[in-house]
Formats: structure tokens, sequence, C-alpha cells
């Protein structure tokens, strides 16, 4: 058997916690196979895409996919045209002793008199969220957030409860993530945090409602439409299932019929759905007054010649014996001029346009 062959298998490949802890996780199959040969094989020696490829461990069209990801983690730094491991430890030792700088120009922890309550801040997170054995890494993350974002106790404590309410505490990356964002956002005290989370929770809240009442999926998309509702419309659950309720006679209800009556609310100051209900109430009796308003027109009658006192009889024309037609006599021309004058005093007569019809009363025969 040949030597190196040998040697080769009976090696031990020294692989870093804080990889597993902090890295594994969140990689895909592919780069964490080739991750683990790159330790077994090239240590600190370069190495490109194409050596991977005689691994011949995954599939070569996942391979560069795979380098990509690993680049994306910090697992692995670009040197040219090759790549080289990054040494963890190292690094690690570096954010370390940044935190020590930090923690010595920082003073007090806000919200903590001394180093003891820090122990035992530290201590009541490791008993609750990980059994009373918490890898070093999560005590760096507490160091970090008193430290150098400079949260409260209250807020740091918070940052665990929420990764165990939503089943990321073990995914180490995502924590630090949603510190980070906290620190980016300003959510460093617990009334800040308290808001910020509340909002969050009703977010999250109106998508379960909207989803529901919709009866499907919805898309990324919908969520941050939804997302837009409580930020910038100042929506909440009972405006929003209101709003469902007044747009359920459209046969294709859509998130956007729901968002124009939102606006529409938020326009007028209404904030609370019975505030909107007064004001639906109050659109509906006026669009009945103009509903009434307007059939009273449309239904006024039109007045007979006899109805409105002519005498029709003595206005027909009489006829020769040659069939040759005769003038009006005068008598039907006074009596148009008699309802001419009456029907100015009387709204619901005859229109003088209809009554020109018959000629100007004064004309000469």
């Amino acid at each position: 058997m040949n030597d190196d062959y040998s040697e080769l298998v009976i090696s031990q490949s020294l692989l870093d916690d804080i990889f597993v802890v902090r890295y594994l996780q969140d990689l895909s199959k592919e780069a964490i196979v080739v991750y683990l040969w790159l330790n077994m094989t090239a240590g600190k020696n370069e190495f490109d895409e194409k050596s991977v490829k005689t691994y011949r461990v995954i599939p070569e069209a996942k391979v560069k996919e795979a380098l990509t990801e690993l680049l994306g983690a910090k697992l692995i730094r670009a040197s040219k045209d090759k790549f080289v491991l990054e040494d963890l430890k190292h690094r690690e030792v570096e954010e370390y002793v940044k935190i020590c700088k930090a923690r010595g120009e920082a003073g007090d922890i806000p919200g903590m008199s001394n180093s003891d309550e820090h122990k035992m801040l530290s201590a009541s997170i490791s008993k609750t969220f990980f059994c009373g054995v918490m890898d070093y890494n999560y005590y760096r993350l507490i160091d970090k957030c008193l430290y150098e974002y400079r949260f409260e106790g209250t807020v740091c404590y918070k940052l665990f409860e929420e990764g165990y309410q939503k089943g990321i505490l073990r995914k180490y990356n995502t924590m630090a993530g949603i510190a980070s964002h906290w620190y980016e956002k300003g959510y460093t005290t617990a009334e800040k945090l308290e808001k910020y989370l509340e909002k969050n929770s009703l977010k999250e809240r109106l998508v379960k409602l909207c989803s529901k009442t919709m009866r499907k999926h919805l898309t990324e998309l919908d969520i941050v439409r939804i997302n837009g509702w409580v930020d910038n419309l100042n929506a909440n659950e009972e405006l929003v299932a209101y709003a469902f309720r007044v747009n359920e006679f459209r046969t294709n209800l859509t998130l956007m019929h729901i968002e124009t009556t939102l606006k529409k609310w938020f326009d007028l100051g209404i904030d609370t759905a019975d505030k909107a209900a007064k004001l639906d109430e109050e659109e509906h009796k006026e669009n009945a007054r103009r509903a009434t308003h307007r059939k009273g027109r449309s239904s006024a009658k039109w007045r007979t010649g006899a109805e409105a006192g002519l005498d029709t009889a003595e206005s027909v024309p009489e006829k020769d014996s040659g069939d040759a037609e005769k003038k009006p006599v005068k008598k039907e021309k006074k009596a148009v001029s008699e309802y001419k004058a009456k029907s100015k005093e009387d709204d619901g007569g005859i229109p003088d346009d209809i009554l020109d019809m018959f000629g100007d009363s004064n004309e000469d025969d």
C-alpha cells in the first residue's frame, strides 16, 4: 500500500469549534463537504476551482457555487486567482481584543451597575436558554451587545428570548444579525425595543389575518405591502378587518382594494373601526338621498293637452272638399297663450320650448 495514502487515511483533521457553532448550520450540504475536504487536504496552501473539482465529492457544476458560498461566509478568502482558508482562531482573537478595548472605554454597562451583574446576566441566559452549557461564542455576543452596542441588560436578555421563540437560538450568525439590526435602528433601550417589537408583532398578525381572510398563501410582495400599512397608514387589526368587510361585495378582492380603503381613512384621520363605520353609514345615507333625488327628477310626468286645459277639439284644422288644410283657428292660439302664462307660475308645467311648437300666440292669422 502507498505510504502517502496510508498516512492520509489515518491522519486527523482538526476542525475549529467556531465552525461548528457559528457557520455549519447556515451552509449548504455542498459547501460543508467542500470545506471539510479543504481542511483535510489544503491546510494553509492555496487552491483553485480546478483543484477542488479533482476531489469529485460534489458535482463539478456545483463547485463554483460552493466556493462562492464559502467566500460569502468568510471561511475562505481570495488571493489573486486562487483561494486560501481563513484562520478562524486568529480572527476570533482579534475580535475578542476589540471587545475588550470597547469594554474598557465603555465604563459601566447601561442598565447594570457592575461586572457582577454582567456575570449574572450571562449565567441567567446560559441557564434559561442553553441548559447551563452555552458556547463561548454566545458569551462573546453578550459582550458585544453590552460593551460595543451599548445595549441595556434587558435588551440583551430580550435578544436571546426572541431567538428562542423564533427557533433560531442555535444559529449564531442570525442572532448576531438581529443584534446588529437593533443597534443600527437605535433599539438599545427597553422602551425603544418594546415599541419596535410591538409593531413587528402587529405586522405578523396582519399577515395571518389577510392570509386567512383571502384564503391564500401570501407572497413576499404581499407581506411588504401589509408591512407598509402599519408603517405608513397607521393600520391595526380592527381597521384591516373592517376594510375587508366594506370590500366584501367585490368578486375579485385584492390587497390593493384594502389599501385604497385604508388610505382614504388615513387621509380623513380615521383610526378606529367605529369611526370608519360611522363614515360608511353617512356615505350610504348620502348616496341614498342622491338616488332618491335623481329618481324623483326622472319620474316627472308630462301632461296631455286635455290635462293642461287645452281644447284640442277646436284646434284640429278643418279640411275642405279638396282635402286642403286650413289654418288653425284663433281660439287655439288664445288657449296656448293662456297656458304659457299659466305654466310660468306652475313649475310642473310643460317647458316653453315644447309650447313653442304651437307658434307665437301674438302672431296674426
